[in-house]
């Protein structure tokens, strides 16, 4: 399967939002133009490129059908605090206009770090035939900003190094999937999350405590379930198979002459 490497560039505002795609495999194509996509619809972006199915039909013009039987096996989303837009290189880089931004979904990503040390650690992680989705947030940028200065050298520096970086994540995650993976950045000025006050009902409360009930969930088997399974269903086989071979067996069986089957009494011999 094929990574699938995006950049999403979120800046504070009305103007500046981006949503760029850093790498893609061939059988996720993105369409060049400037079509604005919702914020709200980026987690649907990721899923049909992986191959999953959405609600709400996605009629987003960017994101072209692609080959269906060969789905990414990993979507990489970076997301970086403290800068509204990352001078990136030109060239395979596709990006999109990005209009009501919502972090909420950035901040519920936010799975795993280290990922790049982890994978040269194990690299059977990548191997597995399950999609994998992995989240970072780097805020260091924010900090070199908020000491010196957005207008400073050294934040200039820190974001052209940031650049460098962030290309060599990408390819390198590119690479350890085998060109199968998607890889995604997020720029982020400032999280600006209104606070409201959320009421909580009496049955509210009681469906927090189970909140699988509504969406039928298949029951969870435990690792043993396969192995029973097995021994069940082949146990079945065989005892069919006997049944049949007797019943075979039985039906195209000679006695023979001398068998009780064909024995005759006196009686019924002088009649003949």
């Amino acid at each position: 399967m094929a990574v699938f490497i995006m950049l999403l560039a979120l800046v504070a505002g009305v103007l500046g939002n981006e949503f760029s795609i850093l790498r893609s495999p061939g059988s996720v194509v993105f369409r060049n133009g400037n079509w604005p996509i919702p914020g709200e619809r980026i987690p649907d972006v990721a899923a049909l490129t992986m191959g999953f199915s959405v609600k709400d039909d996605l009629s987003w013009p960017g994101l072209a059908v692609g080959n269906l039987f060969h789905r990414p096996r990993a979507t990489i989303m970076v997301m970086v605090k403290g800068v509204d837009k990352l001078a990136l290189p030109p060239g395979n880089v596709i990006s999109y206009p990005l209009e009501n931004v919502d972090l909420l979904f950035l901040s519920e990503l936010q799975v795993l770090h280290d990922i790049s040390s982890l994978l040269s650690r194990h690299k059977h992680l990548a191997k597995d035939h399950s999609p994998d989705l992995y989240s970072l947030e780097l805020a260091g940028l924010d900090e070199i900003g908020k000491r010196y200065g957005e207008d400073s050298e050294q934040f200039r520096d820190a974001s052209k190094i940031l650049v460098d970086a962030l290309q060599k994540f990408a390819d390198d995650m590119y690479n350890l999937y085998g060109g199968n993976a998607v890889v995604e950045l997020v720029t982020v000025k400032s999280f600006d999350t209104s606070l409201i006050r959320k009421t909580r009902t009496t049955l509210e409360a009681k469906q927090a405590k189970n909140p699988a009930s509504p969406y039928n969930l298949a029951y969870k088997y435990n690792f043993e379930y396969s192995v029973v399974f097995n021994m069940v269903l082949w146990i079945m086989i065989g005892l069919a198979l006997a049944v049949i071979i007797t019943s075979y067996n039985i039906w195209n069986m000679d006695p023979g002459y001398d068998s009780i089957i064909y024995r005759m009494t006196n009686q019924k011999i002088r009649m003949d």
